[in-house]
């Protein structure tokens, strides 16, 4: 086994044009087509890791599969259809298929999410396509 370090990743920033305080830091460290920071492919599943500064968030998207999201550090306001909820570090929740949803930081400290998926091949659609951008530090 050779194990991955999240504080050592190489992240990168993202916003979503015309969505206030959309923009986020996020790689894939294990997945089919980027295999990223691990020493071998994931055909069977994709590993997401992001990090949102206070007040900012994820905005609105649908992922073709089911995502596990766990939450690393912070606290985290979720929105799953048109349900939202607090989540907070140490909580562990499923977001179906193709259900729109949404994650912001509402907390005072960086937010640090992990986002398990059982396929190797994730088609995600958000209704404002993340774009690369300069990253705040």
């Amino acid at each position: 086994m050779d194990p991955l370090r999240l504080d050592s990743l190489a992240l990168e920033a993202v916003e979503q044009e015309g969505i206030d305080g959309a923009r986020w830091l996020g790689t894939f460290p294990f997945t089919a087509d980027r295999p990223g920071e691990t020493v071998a492919e994931a055909t069977d599943y994709t590993v997401v890791y992001n990090e949102l500064e206070p007040g900012t968030m994820i905005g609105r998207h649908r992922d073709g599969v089911d995502e596990l999201v766990y939450v690393i550090d912070g606290t985290v306001e979720t929105t799953v259809d048109d349900e939202t909820t607090t989540a907070v570090s140490g909580d562990l929740a499923v977001v179906p298929a193709d259900v729109p949803h949404s994650v912001r930081n509402t907390g005072t400290e960086t937010a640090r999410l992990l986002g398990f998926f059982s396929s190797g091949d994730v088609e995600s659609t958000f209704e404002t396509e993340p774009v690369p951008c300069d990253d705040p530090d």
